[in-house]
């Protein structure tokens, strides 16, 4: 049984001075004052490192015992602070447990789901320690949604982001891109998801997954599969890609096409699935339920068609009111009992084996899974510069050709609507909609400046597109 180990926090006495030797680990790098939080600790262990032949002390590691016959893994924390941790390693472990059987196993660690890294790995050490120094409740997002372009070649009837799109701004060059991935990660950002329009229509995008740190994060993409040609998923594998997901919004082909627009578009999408799944890159399909769906079974149509693909996971969205369907009544969304219905089939086929992992958003952005990610553990960034709390929400912070998209982030997190924990999706809730996005005027461009000093900036989305009749939008 492989054992891997990972240095949260050690000392070394050949840096920093003479009272204050330098700190190490990935809890350092997550921002934690060894000597601020822990000073009598601190300094007995700069004593001990210059007493030991190495000139290091580690304070705490943590041991990964993984078998992955049974795809089990056991956590143990080593050093001087491993009591003061032993409490929450043990409560991790219960969480994985809880997630079910791993989907698949990745450079020696078990992939309990495309979004988070494997276990064990530098990037699943590194979100630990952020856990450890942050807490429960993230100050910094673990996840950034970049739309890396507008472009598609489809004009589907459901698309979120088509009230993005106009020629009177420039998307984000490829210079531009690089350094939004590298503050991204400066932030401490694991999981980072290219999506569109269609992001393979970016002639650098390779060369933006490739960019990417991975000690420090993973990079996944969102496409409609049209792209996933033999050649296109050969240069997805080599430029580092972690994993692809693929939007299916029907199991039947012709409903599929239909909302699409284009005919064979599900063949084709599938295909190019398979091509993904048989170059040992991790695969998922994206789709979404209406009650509609719920009630005529096509949750279960859907999730035999991803066990008959072989992907590894299939994500299952509420249907929102988003892009074209942001005008969309109550009535259309999902009740609190068809979402208890998504939870039972949920939990059913994680028990089942030779099904792909099943993650349903009733389950985790309600109150019992995670709650919204929005503003708390993630931003989106548009193909313009655009930042707000997720892909759903348009409602924009900053832009990064404004400023840092710490800025922005930091503007969000004391939002009168993101400062407070929400254990269910904004985007559902009648009074989020009511306050902050149905006095958002019909016919501006998306996303809308949630404060009004963000209304006149520069490379806002308000100094092309509202009207000067408009009314005040009341989001600050």
């Amino acid at each position: 049984m492989p054992r891997y180990a990972y240095d949260l926090l050690s000392v070394n006495a050949r840096g920093g001075d003479s009272r204050s030797p330098a700190g190490g680990g990935a809890l350092v790098e997550q921002g934690l004052d060894l000597r601020a939080r822990h000073p009598v600790i601190a300094q007995a262990a700069g004593v001990l490192a210059k007493l030991k032949s190495s000139r290091t002390v580690k304070l705490l590691t943590l041991e990964f015992d993984v078998d992955e016959d049974r795809r089990t893994v056991h956590i143990t924390p080593v050093g001087i602070m491993a009591p003061m941790v032993r409490k929450r390693v043990s409560y991790l472990e219960s969480q994985l447990a809880k997630q079910g059987r791993p989907c698949a196993v990745m450079d020696g660690g078990l992939v309990y789901n495309l979004y988070q890294p494997p276990v064990p790995s530098r990037r699943f050490a590194n979100a630990l320690a952020r856990l450890v120094v942050h807490g429960r409740y993230p100050i910094k997002p673990t996840t950034c949604t970049l739309q890396v372009t507008g472009k598609c070649q489809l004009n589907c009837y459901h698309c979120s982001a088509a009230r993005y799109k106009t020629p009177l701004r420039e998307e984000l060059s490829t210079a531009e891109w690089l350094d939004a991935i590298r503050q991204a990660q400066d932030l401490g950002v694991t999981n980072i998801v290219l999506t569109g329009g269609e992001p393979l229509l970016r002639k650098d995008i390779f060369d933006l997954i490739a960019s990417v740190d991975r000690t420090r994060s993973h990079v996944s993409i969102f496409t409609n599969g049209l792209l996933l040609t033999d050649e296109n998923v050969a240069r997805l594998k080599e430029a580092g890609i972690y994993s692809v997901m693929v939007s299916l919004d029907d199991p039947r082909p012709e409903a599929h096409d239909g909302l699409r627009r284009i005919p064979g578009g599900f063949e084709k999408t599938v295909g190019g699935l398979k091509r993904v799944v048989a170059a040992g890159i991790l695969a998922g399909i994206s789709t979404y339920c209406s009650p509609e769906d719920l009630q005529m079974g096509r949750v279960e149509q859907m999730i035999e068609v991803a066990r008959g693909v072989g992907v590894h996971e299939i994500t299952v969205f509420d249907i929102i009111p988003t892009g074209k369907l942001l005008p969309l009544q109550e009535k259309q969304l999902l009740s609190e009992d068809d979402k208890r219905r998504l939870i039972e089939l949920d939990r059913h086929y994680n028990q089942l084996e030779g099904y792909p992992h099943v993650i349903t958003q009733a389950l985790i952005n309600g109150p019992e899974g995670s709650g919204c990610f929005a503003g708390h553990a993630q931003f989106y960034m548009t193909a313009y510069g655009d930042v707000d709390p997720c892909d759903f929400t348009p409602l924009t912070f900053g832009n990064v050709r404004d400023e840092p998209i710490a800025d922005a982030w930091e503007r969000m997190q004391v939002h009168p609507a993101y400062r407070d924990r929400c254990m269910h999706c904004r985007m559902q809730d009648s009074d989020f909609r009511r306050r902050y996005i149905d006095p958002i005027p019909e016919d501006v461009l998306l996303p809308w400046p949630a404060l009004k000093e963000l209304r006149n900036r520069p490379h806002g989305p308000g100094a092309v597109a509202v009207k000067p009749e408009a009314e005040a939008v009341p989001v600050s």
